[in-house]
């Protein structure tokens, strides 16, 4: 359901959208009648006694330039798609691990159950150049409201500051990003690679930020020569999770001690069902992360994806045959 906030940023957007299309025959009356939809939204919340709102959230701009993109047109669909899944999957990640200090602090393990996932909402495309805007989802608890400002500008400006290079890849467990986190960033920068697209991230609330196709460019060959992702198996003693943090430790059936974090995936569900099966024989499976240095020093990042009783994973297969 849409609330007034979200409504006026509409309002906002369709009414630059329809200046943009003018008399087209498509276009132009699938724009007045969301416009109209909106604003009669508006002010029937208008006549209603309603408590006091939350200022809406502030925007962030993604204006793209290049390849992909024709001037104020249009964009590849195959361009914007893979922006918005991949900058969404950027700030739920850290989302969630924000939450989850949160939680840590008033010493609960996990999210409240039922509690809706944090996401984006895509407004609408800025004036003036082609882009993309979002928002975050307004959270059904308000507390939550400047953890997802926090989560959302982190993201952003660690993107940023990798794409421009200000950040080499081996330090940036180090400053503040996790592999969850990483991981679709990667993909994100690709994209902008593939299609020879540049960046300017625009906000309501402080100065924008832009890298040229040129750094992402040399960003994405830096990636490609300095990390290394990859997803794999191994067998040994689960040695146990800490319930608040989701840091775990294993240890493989050739002694090499493993330790990491959990995904949110897992914490979601909850730590306890892995907390049981500690110092017994597991399967665990792990996305691992490789950074190397100039100077050839490896980093090596680890994320618990899933884990299973090796006993009762045999015992399984045993009964099905």
């Amino acid at each position: 359901m849409m609330d007034k906030a979200f409504a006026r940023i509409q309002v906002a957007e369709l009414t630059t959208l329809l200046e943009e299309v003018g008399d087209d025959p498509v276009m132009g009356p699938q724009f007045r009648e969301r416009l109209e939809e909106a604003e009669q939204f508006l002010r029937q919340a208008e006549e209603l006694k309603s408590p006091p709102e939350h200022p809406p959230f502030p925007r962030t701009a993604m204006f793209l330039r290049g390849d992909g993109v024709q001037g104020t047109d249009g964009i590849r669909p195959g361009l914007a798609g893979e922006i918005l899944i991949q900058y969404e999957k950027m700030f739920v990640e850290q989302a969630l691990r924000s939450e989850r200090a949160i939680a840590q602090d008033s010493g609960r393990s996990r999210r409240p159950k039922g509690a809706t996932a944090p996401g984006l909402l895509f407004t609408g495309t800025p004036r003036g150049s082609f882009g993309l805007v979002f928002v975050p989802l307004a959270p059904a608890d308000s507390t939550l409201r400047d953890v997802y400002i926090q989560s959302l500008n982190s993201v952003t400006d660690s993107l940023i500051r990798v794409a421009s290079g200000a950040s080499a890849f081996v330090d940036a467990t180090s400053d503040g990003i996790q592999s969850p986190v990483l991981r679709p960033m990667r993909q994100l920068l690709k994209t902008l690679a593939k299609y020879g697209t540049g960046l300017r991230m625009a906000f309501d609330d402080r100065p924008p930020q832009s890298v040229s196709s040129d750094q992402i460019a040399k960003a994405v060959e830096q990636l490609e020569r300095d990390v290394s992702e990859e997803q794999i198996e191994v067998v040994g003693e689960f040695r146990g999770v800490t319930l608040l943090t989701g840091h775990f430790d294993f240890m493989t059936s050739d002694s090499k001690p493993i330790s990491g974090i959990v995904t949110e995936q897992l914490a979601l569900e909850g730590l306890d069902r892995i907390h049981a099966l500690t110092n017994r024989p597991c399967k665990a499976v792990l996305w691992k992360t490789t950074f190397r240095s100039i100077q050839g020093a490896q980093r090596i990042s680890y994320l618990l994806i899933e884990i299973a009783d090796v006993v009762q994973e045999q015992s399984q297969r045993y009964l099905e045959l």
